[in-house]
């Protein structure tokens, strides 16, 4: 099996980036100015294409749920940086 630069397999799979922006912003009801501030804080690093178009996978979809659900119960990024212990 081969990978891609960020090692998500090319295969089918969780880990493969395959939802746009736009439908990823529908999978998890986020909007893409908030999805993008997750990015630059940290919290989700999407795949990106040769152009940087941003690409998610499953799993990126089930981290962006979780910390929407935190911030819901008002957990500020720091807090949800701590809590997911992503450094």
């Amino acid at each position: 099996m081969t990978t891609s630069a960020k090692n998500y397999p090319v295969a089918n799979g969780r880990k493969l980036a395959k939802y746009t922006m736009a439908i990823t912003v529908m999978l998890t009801g986020v909007a893409a100015h908030k999805i993008r501030k997750l990015e630059g804080y940290g919290l989700c690093n999407p795949f990106r294409t040769g152009s940087k178009q941003r690409l998610y996978s499953d799993c990126d979809i089930e981290l962006i749920r979780k910390i929407s659900s935190l911030e819901k119960k008002g957990v500020n990024l720091p807090g949800i940086k701590m809590i997911l212990g992503i450094t």
